[in-house]
């Protein structure tokens, strides 16, 4: 104990941490900010820590390899969710946190747009908090494809044909978007590789700025009041 105070207190005088928790422990908060609304950000913030922290553990026994019959992408699917120490039922937390995430997001959303949090001076606070919920669709768009089964393969294929423009922009807009997304004229493994760094490298680090740029915007103009 006396060690790790010695750390602490070493610690606390170079970065004020007791100051800091103290500050966000003991911040008022007006009475119109009790709505069970406002307390849907905190629960995605929650989601999103656990699907990183089962997207890692799954991410220890997956293979982002598309190629042969069956592929290892899949074979390692096949392995998590039968045969690892409870892989079953971390994918499945993956899984359904993930669909969970995405609702209570929306649900966020629409009641923040319905009480106003978009009017002065909280513009920035909502235009990041739209970007935060078009990453968040981003992850969800990336991850399924990486079971590699028949499913992934055809549904990624529509919304990579619907995302490239095909039929609204001319056909080499549309093909050099296609190409950009996937990799090559079919989907294959470069189109997996790009979703799984994607998926567990860029969209991870884009989500953890705007969150803190989100979260230093609320602390800097607080709860919009109903409207």
């Amino acid at each position: 104990m006396g060690l790790q105070r010695a750390v602490v207190d070493w610690l606390d005088d170079r970065l004020e941490l007791r100051e800091s928790v103290q500050t966000v422990l003991n911040r008022r908060v007006p009475n119109y900010a009790t709505t069970a609304y406002h307390y849907l950000g905190a629960v995605a913030v929650i989601l999103i820590g656990i699907e990183f922290i089962t997207g890692f553990l799954l991410g220890l026994s997956y293979v982002p390899d598309g190629a042969g019959a069956p592929a290892p992408a899949f074979t390692s699917v096949v392995f998590i969710q039968n045969t690892a120490y409870l892989g079953w039922l971390i994918r499945g937390v993956h899984f359904w946190g993930a669909n969970l995430l995405l609702v209570t997001a929306l649900v966020y959303m629409t009641a923040a747009f319905w009480n106003g949090d978009y009017r002065p001076p909280r513009e920035l606070n909502w235009m990041v908090g739209v970007v935060i919920f078009l990453v968040i669709i981003l992850f969800s768009f990336t991850g399924s494809l990486l079971p590699w089964d028949a499913n992934a393969y055809l549904s990624r294929g529509r919304e990579i044909a619907i995302a490239s423009g095909s039929g609204v922009f001319p056909g080499s807009v549309s093909t050099f978007i296609k190409y950009l997304i996937q990799g090559g004229p079919l989907i294959g493994t470069p189109t997996l590789l790009r979703f799984f760094m994607a998926h567990v490298v860029l969209l991870p680090a884009v989500i953890t700025g705007l969150l803190y740029l989100f979260y230093r915007l609320e602390r800097r103009f607080g709860p919009a009041e109903p409207s």
